[in-house]
């Protein structure tokens, strides 16, 4: 099965040619645009809630970089620094103890590799119409 989010375009094909089978428009802002979409992937990191707000935050604030930072490089560098933490702390609300923990589990699930976020778990963002596509197939087991 094969689920399509997006706002327009309901007639577009995938790379195989085939239309989705549900099409469903989320309107959202870009800050709940961050959550859902780690939500959407859960099935693949297993998170709870609380890292999910952490995850959330950092790739709001990645995002927010990225429109001034265009070497991936040095915006992920900067993203993780001491500094850009502290204030991801503070958003959240969480203890420097308790924030290391979660940073922990993020790394033990993949989210956090080499120290930045992994690329599979970074939304492809563009400010250019306001409408983001997610496709995502459901392999069904026989």
């Amino acid at each position: 099965m094969q689920f399509l989010l997006l706002k327009k375009n309901l007639a577009s094909m995938d790379q195989k040619g085939n239309r989705p089978n549900n099409v469903i428009s989320v309107p959202t802002t870009l800050d709940d645009f961050f959550r859902y979409w780690v939500e959407f992937l859960r099935p693949l990191h297993h998170l709870t809630d609380r890292e999910i707000d952490v995850i959330t935050a950092f790739l709001r604030k990645r995002y927010e970089l990225s429109k001034d930072i265009l070497d991936p490089i040095k915006l992920d560098k900067y993203l993780m620094n001491e500094e850009t933490k502290a204030e991801i702390r503070d958003e959240c609300n969480i203890s420097p103890a308790h924030f290391q923990v979660i940073m922990g589990k993020l790394r033990k699930s993949g989210i956090i590799k080499d120290g930045n976020i992994f690329p599979l778990f970074i939304p492809n963002v563009k400010d250019e119409d306001g409408v983001f596509q997610l496709l995502l197939y459901f392999q069904l087991k026989k």
